[in-house]
């Protein structure tokens, strides 16, 4: 049995496949996405180099704990920059790849559209305990990571949006930039925050003049 004193306070994020399950994209298209998905995210989790990530972005090995969550994944930082940088990397992998799918003239606008990655992405921060699932491995169970679930469902379009909590803890952050949705949101079993969508500062521009009010 594990003890009441083992809580861990660390960054829980969420990221999800958009329109993973959509009935209008073949099997066949939705099992590719999943894959060039889990490629994103084991190359920015290994820490490659700038080089070969074209980024001079360094993400540490501060990772508690990852869980495939069947079309995303769950990931347990112990350092808030990390979970950050993670997050635009991932974008930044995929929007890659999204153009190299646009300028293929040999895809139909459907095809293009069917073939694009987006994904949405939901940081908290707070205390978890670990305990024991059914085939023996260690998960995370605590309010703070129901929340990154919740939050994530918030982030539809491929935005990353963070509680106020990690906002509190990064908003000196020189990597990125925060913008307050101003929306207070209560979620399921009354879970409260405000919500932040997180950029990159080289993004500022596309971001300064965005009209996103969540309700």
């Amino acid at each position: 049995m594990i003890s009441k004193k083992q809580l861990y306070y660390f960054y829980y994020l969420v990221l999800d496949l958009e329109k993973s399950s959509s009935q209008y994209i073949p099997l066949d298209i939705q099992i590719e996405k999943l894959e060039k998905l889990r490629l994103c995210v084991n190359k920015i989790i290994n820490s490659l180099t700038a080089d070969s990530l074209n980024t001079d972005v360094q993400i540490n090995n501060n990772i508690r704990y990852i869980n495939q969550t069947g079309d995303g994944y769950f990931i347990i930082f112990e350092n808030g920059e990390d979970a950050l940088k993670f997050s635009i990397e991932v974008h930044k992998y995929l929007n890659n790849h999204n153009k190299k799918i646009e300028n293929k003239k040999v895809y139909s606008q459907e095809e293009i559209d069917s073939k694009k990655i987006v994904t949405n992405i939901g940081i908290s921060y707070g205390k978890s305990k670990p305990y024991k699932q059914i085939d023996g491995q260690i998960a995370y169970w605590g309010s703070d990571v129901i929340l990154a679930h919740r939050i994530v469902d918030y982030a539809k379009g491929g935005y990353i949006l963070c509680s106020s909590k990690v906002y509190e803890k990064m908003k000196n952050s020189k990597f990125g930039k925060f913008l307050d949705l101003e929306c207070p949101t209560i979620f399921k079993h009354n879970l409260k925050t405000s919500l932040y969508l997180f950029y990159n500062s080289q993004d500022k521009e596309i971001f300064d003049n965005l009209n996103i009010r969540l309700s």
